[in-house]
């Protein structure tokens, strides 16, 4: 499927969308490891609410159903949070997300604050919504790919399961893809709105409509 020894899937639910002043307060990770017949097996995972400095606004809560008393009761604090996060992570790692654009941001604040400012992200990523926007139409949520697919994992917007349903709608999307490692290191975004966040110089960045496989042809 890919050349990686080691893919980290991961997502994050957080207080809001920007990354610059928002917190993450649940994390879902898993890392796989290439074993020795090429195969992809899961190492670890990771599942953990994390606790907040203010409280959730009610949207977020009714989009991920997490509330303050659970991250009260649940949650741990940022800093352990990213250090379990941290134990995951290697520089050669391959970072898989679906909207990777968005978790980056989140991650990219996570390790300035907590292990280095001057951090950069140098990871190979893929974005498995921009897989699936190359060819798919509008709408491109997570649940829309859920159903097309027929992934058995539902989309709850909880961190775990949403990063399960990304991982079973890759491997349904490298079945029918010639070259599933023609979309490493390319985020797609909406050209309306540009891109959103930061931008990793290893990375390009291709305008997409849907369904048009603009990455795919490049």
């Amino acid at each position: 499927m890919l050349d990686h020894d080691r893919i980290l899937l991961f997502d994050f639910e957080t207080t809001g969308l920007n990354a610059s002043y928002e917190q993450i307060i649940e994390i879902g990770a898993i890392l796989l490891q290439k074993n020795l017949l090429g195969e992809y097996e899961t190492k670890s995972e990771l599942s953990t609410l994390v606790m907040a400095d203010k409280p959730l606004p009610s949207k977020i809560t009714e989009i991920t159903h997490i509330t303050d008393a659970m991250l009260l009761r649940d949650g741990i604090s940022q800093e352990e949070a990213f250090q379990q996060l941290l134990s995951m992570y290697t520089e050669d790692t391959l970072l898989v997300a679906y909207n990777i654009q968005f978790d980056l941001s989140f991650l990219l604040q996570f390790f300035k604050k907590y292990w280095n400012p001057a951090f950069t992200i140098k990871n190979d990523i893929l974005d498995v919504m921009a897989i699936y926007k190359d060819r798919h139409r509008y709408p491109h949520r997570l649940d829309q790919v859920v159903a097309t697919y027929q992934v058995e994992t539902s989309n709850t917007h909880r961190a775990l399961d949403d990063i399960k349903a990304t991982y079973e709608a890759m491997i349904k999307m490298n079945q029918e893809l010639p070259n599933l490692k023609k979309y490493v290191n390319i985020i797609g975004y909406n050209a309306s709105y540009g891109v959103s966040g930061p931008r990793l110089p290893h990375v390009r960045y291709i305008a997409q409509r849907g369904g048009n496989r603009e990455i795919e042809k490049s």
